[in-house]
């Protein structure tokens, strides 16, 4: 704003020199009178390019302009209501600007005063739009500037809550590896030990003692195929079921999505999701996936809801959130690449307008197993 401020008055100064030529003063007084103009507009570069005081500037400014009005250089009186406005622009209203331009022309300037109040005004008018464009500017810098801090600090958040989710998995799997040395060490290292033992008897006790080398033979045997069995106990215990993998799959999917965008997301699940397949589970995590995405993109929400109901012979999933909803649906590939992965399971989708956008997936159970 300074700088069309600084072109403005540069502009009517060569407007008030040509008028002072123009009106065919005598040589003297047109020399003076170019000076003085100029001398204004000195003042107006020195505070442009050199950052001298502004408050200066204006000072000497006003000064000027009513020094050589006073002595009779009306062509001064046009550069009156710019150097005011900067005087006053953080202070005082449009209105109080025009006034008091106003107020002083008319003192020194009577006549075609009604065409000096027209400028005035459209002067006014003009460099307080110059500076509801400045503010507005301003506004939506500083707006931009803390969308980037925000936006920054969300990315920061979502990398330290995966570098934390990263290292809880390995926390995790050391702990199941310690678990499953621990238990072999007990279980089975003893067993093996004894049938090692029993097995030696049985070599040397062969040809000599044949019922002692059969007994101790079938003992081995036995002590191996219990340590079978509490093998495959402690890989049960270990693995995770399915259920297990796809709750928090999805958890995971929901907290991430909260963290980067900053709409708060709430999972609600009802029924025995025991009966949700891997498979389901796996479409389920890309259908949300892209529902999530589509969310962020176009529904203005606050706030997502995921609901994952489980009934005797049918599994219902509804993502809903509180956006503006829709009023044509125009299915894009988010939604075609939905509808297919459902459809390639037996299910179908459902869309809903009910303060906001739901889908709901609907799958039969049976057709699962």
């Amino acid at each position: 704003m300074k700088k069309n401020i600084s072109m403005l008055i540069i502009m009517m100064s060569v407007f008030c020199v040509l008028n002072s030529i123009l009106l065919g003063y005598q040589d003297v007084d047109i020399i003076i009178r170019i000076t003085c103009i100029i001398g204004i507009s000195i003042l107006e570069l020195l505070d442009h390019f050199l950052k001298i005081n502004e408050k200066k500037i204006n000072f000497l400014q006003i000064i000027s302009i009513l020094v050589f009005e006073s002595l009779g250089f009306n062509e001064i009186i046009f550069l009156l209501p710019i150097v005011i406005f900067k005087i006053i622009k953080n202070k005082a209203s449009m209105l109080t600007s025009i006034l008091i331009s106003l107020c002083i022309a008319s003192y020194f300037y009577r006549e075609n005063f009604l065409y000096m109040c027209i400028y005035i005004i459209i002067a006014n008018l003009y460099l307080y739009e110059l500076k509801k464009q400045r503010e507005n500017e301003l506004e939506i810098k500083e707006f931009n500037r803390g969308q980037r801090y925000e936006s920054h600090l969300m990315e920061h958040k979502v990398r330290n809550l995966e570098r934390y989710i990263e290292q809880n998995n390995v926390v995790i799997s050391l702990k199941e590896r310690n678990f499953m040395a621990q238990k072999l060490h007990d279980h089975l290292g003893h067993r093996i030990t004894s049938s090692l033992m029993q097995l030696e008897v049985t070599k040397e006790a062969l040809g000599k003692n044949n019922e002692l080398a059969n007994k101790y033979l079938l003992t081995a045997m036995e002590n191996l195929r219990e340590g079978m069995d509490e093998i495959r106990h402690i890989l049960r215990n270990v693995k995770p079921r399915d259920r297990v993998i796809g709750v928090e799959n999805v958890k995971e999917q929901l907290l991430k999505f909260e963290y980067s965008t900053g709409i708060k997301t709430t999972l609600n699940i009802e029924g025995n999701i025991n009966k949700i397949t891997l498979r389901l589970w796996m479409v389920l995590e890309e259908n949300i996936n892209e529902a999530l995405t589509n969310a962020a993109k176009y529904s203005m929400a606050s706030v997502i809801n995921l609901s994952i109901f489980v009934y005797n012979k049918i599994t219902r999933i509804e993502f809903r959130d509180n956006g503006n909803g829709y009023k044509n649906l125009n299915k894009g590939l988010g939604l075609r690449g939905i509808e297919e992965r459902v459809q390639g399971l037996g299910g179908r989708v459902e869309y809903c307008n009910d303060n906001g956008f739901i889908i709901n997936m609907i799958f039969n159970l049976e057709e699962l197993k």
